[in-house]
C-alpha cells in the first residue's frame, strides 16, 4: 500500500504514521503533487486530533506541490491551523478595486482577496516591489484578521508602497520560494541557474510574509537599517530540498555550481532529506568549485 493510500487507512494511527513519513523525504514533483492532494483530502476529512496534526505539519514538505485551490479548501475547515495559516499568507494576492484614499500616513482601500488568505501585519508588495503593510481589515464593517480568497474588504494600507497604490490594480505576498523550486525544474539550464541564485532572497522574503502572517512585526528585505533578512524556516527547507534534488541530476557544471552554491547559503535549513541525497553525488566528477561547496556541505560538524 503506497503512501497516498495509506493517508485515507481507516486506522487513525496508519494516517498518522504516513503523514509523518511525508515529511521525512525529498519528493519528485509527481509525487509532491500527489501526496499534497491527498493530504488535503485527509486533512479535510480527519476526525482524529493526532493524525490531524501530523497531516497539517507535513503539508511544507510538499508545499510547492499544493496548488491555490487546495490551501483555499483547507483553510475553509482547518482555519486555526498556525501551519495553513502560513502557506495562505505566503499565497495572498489582493486586487484593489475602488480608488484608494490617503488616511493620514497610511492609505485606505477596498480590495478583492484573489489568492491565499492574507493577514493583519503581512507585508505585501506593489508591481514595483515597493512594500506595503496589511494594517486592519474590515468585512461588513467590522475587523477581521485575515481576508479568504474570494472575498472584498476594506483594509488600511502603510509603508514605503502605500502612498502609490492608486497606480496598481494589485498586491502580492512573495511568491518567489515557489516561482524558484518551478525554476528549478526547467528544460534550460540557464533557468535553474537563475532560479538557484534567487533562491537565498525568495527565503528571506517569505520570511517576511511568514512572520507578518503569524503575527510577527516582519522586516522586508531591503529596508533600510533592517541588516540581514531573516529567512523563513519552511521555505528554507522546501528550497533545500529542490535545490538538492536538482544538484543530483544536473548535467550543466554552471547549474550544479549555482545549486550548491545556494545550499551552502541556506546550510541553516538543510535537513537529513536533503543532505541524503547530496551524499549520492560523487565528488570525483564535479568541477572543482562545486567540489568545493559539496565539501563544505557535507563537512562533518558543520553548522548553519
Amino acid at each position: 500500500m503506497g503512501l497516498t493510500e495509506q493517508l485515507g487507512h481507516p486506522d487513525p494511527r496508519r494516517r498518522e504514521a504516513a503523514a509523518r513519513r511525508v515529511a521525512l523525504r525529498v519528493w519528485e514533483p509527481e509525487a509532491e503533487e500527489a501526496l499534497g492532494a491527498a493530504l488535503v483530502r485527509a486533512a479535510g476529512a480527519e476526525t482524529d486530533p493526532g493524525a490531524l496534526a501530523a497531516q497539517l505539519d507535513a503539508l511544507p514538505a510538499v508545499e510547492a506541490g499544493l496548488t491555490d485551490g487546495d490551501l483555499h479548501r483547507l483553510g475553509l475547515v482547518r482555519s486555526d491551523s498556525p501551519v495553513l495559516a502560513r502557506l495562505l499568507a505566503r499565497a495572498g494576492r489582493l486586487q484593489i478595486s475602488a480608488p484608494v484614499r490617503p488616511s493620514g500616513a497610511a492609505t485606505l482601500a477596498v480590495v478583492r482577496c484573489l489568492r491565499g488568505a492574507p493577514r493583519t501585519g503581512l507585508w505585501l508588495r506593489t508591481p514595483d516591489g515597493a512594500w506595503t503593510v496589511l494594517e486592519r481589515i474590515e468585512l461588513y464593517g467590522r475587523a477581521a484578521d485575515r481576508l479568504d480568497s474570494g472575498c472584498t474588504g476594506r483594509v488600511l494600507l502603510s509603508g514605503p508602497g502605500a502612498r502609490g497604490l492608486g497606480e496598481w490594480e494589485r498586491l502580492d505576498a512573495d511568491p518567489r520560494p515557489r516561482e524558484c523550486v518551478r525554476g528549478l525544474r526547467a528544460p534550460d539550464p540557464r533557468v535553474r541557474a537563475l532560479a538557484a541564485a534567487g533562491a537565498a532572497e525568495a527565503a528571506a522574503a517569505a520570511g517576511t510574509a511568514g512572520a507578518a502572517g503569524a503575527g510577527g512585526a516582519g522586516v522586508p528585505v531591503g529596508a533600510a537599517g533592517a541588516g540581514a533578512p531573516v529567512a523563513d524556516p519552511e521555505a528554507g527547507r522546501m528550497l533545500c530540498a529542490a535545490l538538492a534534488r536538482a544538484a543530483v541530476t544536473e548535467c550543466d557544471p554552471a547549474a550544479l555550481e549555482s545549486e550548491l552554491a545556494a545550499l551552502l547559503g541556506l546550510a541553516p535549513f538543510l535537513g537529513p532529506p536533503a543532505l541524503a541525497l547530496l551524499h549520492a553525488l560523487d565528488p570525483a566528477t564535479l568541477p572543482a568549485r562545486a567540489r568545493t561547496c559539496l565539501d563544505a556541505l557535507l563537512r562533518p560538524g558543520r553548522t548553519g
